[in-house]
Order: structure tokens, then sequence, then C-alpha cells
């Protein structure tokens, strides 16, 4: 057995190495360097600066020989009279004939080696490859980040997708990274025209950059094909993870939450050590937004979990540029970033698809006489209640939707009454919840029969009175539900307490979760483990994880587990 760590100093029981502070010793504050990057709002081109830590607007408009005011003008949105900059903000510079072409040569040494966070800017090209910035020929060059699509792209310049196939004779909407592709100044001009890929001198069809295979690019393996055969033979494979986790978090109540996810993960490790998983684990504090993790430290891990918030988790990406597995550990808001950022799995399942379940449960237990009623607050308009309401109709769910104060009237004596509380589930919807529920209570006291329907949010108010959920027949879809009576989880408290003299929390279960899938998965099936993501289901303590694969090829876990409150003042676990 062998699991070695290098990590940040902790207060844990075990032995720890601290990270080298030499880069922050030596911080330089950066030059101004003009961007050479173009984008097009508002009919207009502007540069495209990303603002880096201590610059200021004065330094910015003398670099780009601009006024504050221009640049007030060129952003209107982003209140800088009254806000001021922020670091990795994106200005829009208007362009004036002045502004040299080329960064002095002190500037170009801050463009090799930028803060972390913040990517060298990509140079927009001529058509003869020379970096001069300036449109040619009715277009201009865009070459293309190792993080973007051809959607992403035409959004960015405000033109369509198709003018942008078009003009470079595209017959796929695949682009890949370095690839130098035309951006049309009259994109009205390529709309609308078949344009044929051009033949060759042998009248074969010339492929666009974009179709010809990546070299470097690993062969998926065929669907019906056994992982056994595709895969080498589990047993064999050391594993090295990265965990980037915000230790030095501002908030107490995360520092504490935070640690409980790594204690969890550790003595996950532990056990997968005794079983002969050879375990490499670097941990690093991300906390202020912190990255010191170099692309060459994300390349070598197998995986890397974290870090937490949604702007950590791009900033982690666009350092590691792909080069390593990053898992979104515990933030359920992260979904949507699966669907642009490559390499991103979503561990914690998103509110979207508890919504599904909860729709899909309704339906399966509903009898003729039985009556769905969605409850909203009086200013009703919310996401959580354009999701109920989009998958009810998708799943063909009759119901009626009302206020509260309107509730009671629409309630039936005759069958079961299946409600859905549908508000935003934030602080300010808590008045609200605590009505409802009474509500609700006293009309289940008069034999009304109620079943109350929910995702995980409802969950997360200490001021609900829990007798209330029992009473109103709670039906939970969640993301998060520790079965008690299950052996291995009492063997993980008994362990954990032995460990480390206190209770579990929610977060010690999950970190314990995602060490242990991951890992097994990346010892078993060796460097090519993400190809067993959407084939290889899990079961953990307190969550499971069914993996479903996005259009950028990132993944989300649609696992769901469902839990009713009894009137006997019993959980249990249905699913």
């Amino acid at each position: 057995m062998k699991i070695k760590l290098a990590c940040i100093s902790a207060a844990i029981c075990l032995a720890v190495i601290p990270i080298d502070q030499a880069v922050a010793q030596g911080y330089v504050a950066p030059q101004v360097v003009v961007s050479k990057e173009k984008v097009r709002s508002g009919g207009k081109v502007y540069y495209s600066h990303v603002v880096l830590e201590r610059q200021t607007l004065y330094s910015i408009s003398k670099a780009y020989g601009v006024t504050i005011e221009e640049i007030y003008a060129a952003n209107p949105t982003l209140n800088l009279e009254t806000e001021g900059l922020k670091k990795d903000q994106i200005l829009l510079i208007p362009i004036k004939e002045n502004v040299p072409a080329e960064a002095a040569p002190a500037e170009a040494a801050a463009v090799e080696s930028p803060t972390v966070g913040n990517q060298p800017e990509e140079e927009v090209t001529s058509p003869s490859g020379q970096a001069s910035g300036e449109e040619d020929e009715g277009y201009f060059i865009h070459k293309v980040k190792w993080f973007e699509d051809l959607d992403g792209i035409a959004r960015k310049y405000g033109v369509s997708k198709e003018s942008i196939m078009n003009i470079n004779r595209m017959t796929s909407e695949k682009v890949r990274r370095k690839q130098e592709i035309k951006i049309p100044r009259d994109p009205s001009a390529w709309e609308g025209n078949s344009v044929k890929p051009e033949p060759d001198d042998n009248g074969d069809v010339i492929q666009t950059p974009a179709e010809v295979a990546d070299t470097t690019a690993v062969v998926e393996p065929k669907e019906d094909e056994d992982l056994d055969d595709v895969f080498v033979r589990e047993g064999r494979h050391d594993v090295s993870v990265s965990m980037l986790i915000p230790f030095s978090s501002t908030k107490s109540g995360d520092r504490t939450s935070f640690m409980d996810f790594y204690c969890g993960a550790l003595l996950a490790a532990r056990e997968l050590g005794g079983e002969g998983v050879n375990l490499d684990i670097h941990t690093y504090d991300v906390g202020g937004g912190n990255m010191p993790v170099t692309r060459e430290r994300f390349a070598a891990s197998d995986f890397t979990i974290g870090p937490v918030s949604t702007s950590d988790l791009v900033k982690a990406s666009s350092v590691s540029e792909g080069d390593s597995w990053i898992v979104s550990p515990l933030d359920m808001q992260a979904e949507a970033l699966a669907d642009s950022l490559p390499r991103l799995i979503q561990a914690p399942t998103p509110t979207s698809v508890q919504v599904k379940d909860m729709v899909e449960w309704i339906k399966s237990d509903m009898r003729p006489a039985d009556k769905v009623l969605v409850v909203t607050p009086s200013n009703p308009a919310s996401d959580y209640l354009d999701l109920v309401q989009r998958h009810m109709e998708e799943a063909g769910l009759p119901h009626v939707t009302t206020t509260l104060g309107s509730m009671q009237s629409k309630l039936t004596g005759e069958a079961a009454n299946r409600i859905v509380l549908a508000c935003d589930y934030t602080e300010r919807s808590t008045v609200f919840l605590i009505e409802a529920l009474r509500n609700l209570y006293m009309a289940s006291s008069k034999n009304t029969e109620i079943i109350l329907y929910s995702t995980s949010k409802i969950r997360t108010y200490d001021q609900i009175e829990v007798e209330q959920l029992h009473k109103v027949n709670l039906h939970a879809s969640v993301t998060y539900f520790v079965d008690y009576n299950n052996k291995k989880v009492s063997d993980f408290l008994l362990q954990y307490r032995a460990l480390y003299n206190t209770e579990p929390s929610r977060s010690a279960y999950s970190g314990y979760d995602l060490m242990s899938y991951f890992s097994t998965l990346a010892h078993k099936y060796g460097k090519r483990w993400p190809r067993a993501l959407n084939r290889v289901d899990f079961t953990g303590l307190q969550s499971d994880f069914n993996l479903v694969k996005t259009s950028s090829g990132s993944y989300v876990n649609n696992a769901v587990r469902r839990v009713v409150y009894n009137p006997d003042f019993s959980v249990t676990l249905v699913r």
C-alpha cells in the first residue's frame, strides 16, 4: 500500500508538505499590454482588453491612447464610474489610429508570463499569418482558443455562424485550437449562399482544417465493445490526484465545510490504499481566488477535484488548457459550465435534473381523480417555476398553477392533492415557504390528502419545522441523502469519528464519495478511465453517479435519490 500526499499545511493528523511560496514573493505589477484581439459590438470594432491586477483606468487609457470618458462610453453596462475596475474584467477599448501595433520589449515579457488565471492575449492575424492586427479584403482572422466553439465565436463578433462557415468554406462546425478562421466584415454578404468545398487537382474535396483529424486524439472505443476489451486490465495503475480547495475562505463556516470535505476524501484515500490503490495526492489552497497550480501539474494529474466556485472553475480550466479532467465538487449552480468548458465533470446533480425527476415521480404516482397544484408566491416569476412548468408540459402532466392566497379553494377532498411549491428558493422565499407549509399542514389535519413534492432545496431551511414536512408527506428528489441503515455508512461513521474525533458533515460524505469513485475508475482503467464515465454508475454513501455527456464533451451527473418523509417521522430512501 502506498499513499503519497503533497499537501498544504492543514489541521489534520496527517503529515503535509507546504507549497513553495517563491512565486508570490517574486510578484511584479504587470504592465498594460495593448491587446491585438478585436471584437465587434454594436456595429463597431473594439480592442478587447482583460484587466490584470493593479491596473487602473488611467494606465489603460494612456496605453491605448484614449480618454477615460471614452472607455466609460464603450462599456456602459459595467458602471465603471461608480464601481471601478475589477480583475479579469473584459473592457472594450475604442480603436485609435496612433495605437502602437506591438508592445514594448518590457511589456512583451509580461505577455509571455501572465499572472495565473489570465491567458496570454491571442493575436488577430492577417491572412498571411503576420501579426498585423489589420482587417483585410472584407474580413479579419480569428485564432481559435482551446475552449471556443463556432457558436461562441459567432456570438463574440456579432455575426452569424452561417457567414463564418461560408466564408471559410467549412462543411463542418468543428473548429480546433489555434486554427485561423476568417470573420467577415459584412456577414450578410455571406449568408444564404451554399458554398461548396473546393476540389483539388484530382477532383477530390479539400477538407477544411477543422475536419482534419488531430493526430494526438485518443480513438474512442466503439459503443458495443466490452470495457475490459478496450481498457488495460484493472489493478495496475497508480493514481495521481490534485485537490483545489479554498481552505482560506473568508467565511468561517465555509472553511469548516471545506476541511470536512478534505477529511472525507483522505479517509477514502486511506481505504483505497488498504485495497492496493497507490495514490499520489497534491492539495492546494485556492482561497481568495489564488490558483497556485501550473498547467504541468494539471496535466500530470489523472483528475482534479475542485475548485468550488464557478469563477475558480473557469480559472482552473483556463490554466489547465483542457489537460486535466476537473471535477466540480459542491456547487450545483456550476451546471452551465459543462456546456462550455471541456473536460469538466459536474458532480452534484443540477436542480434541473432534480425537477425533471420530481415531475416524473408525480406522474408515476398519479391516480385518476388526483389533482396537481403548482403554488407560487404573489410575484411568481422564477427560474424554478419555469423549470417546473417546462418539465410538466414535456411530461404531459395536467396541473393547475395558483397563488398561495387561492390555494385553499383549489384543493380537492375527493383524492390526493399533489403539491409543488414553485418559488426561487432564496432567503426571500422563507416567508412564503413557512406560510405555505402551515396552510398545507392545517389542510392535512382536516383529512385532506396532501402530498408535497420538492427538490433538495426545501430541506435547507432551518426555519421550517421538520414535523410539518412529515405531516404533508414530503416526497423529495435530492442529490444528497445518507441512509444510516446502510452498513457502509455505519463503517464510515466509526472510522471518521475515530480519526477526527467529530461527526461527519454532508461535505465529508461528498469528499469520500468523489475520491472513491474517480480514484477507483482511474486505478482500474488507467489513462483511459474517462471513456468509462457514462458506462460505469456508482452508488456512494451520500450520492450516486450517473454521468451524461454534454455537447462540449464534459459530463453532468443525472443521478437522483428519492426520499419520503413518513407520518411516523421516519425518512425512507425509496430509490
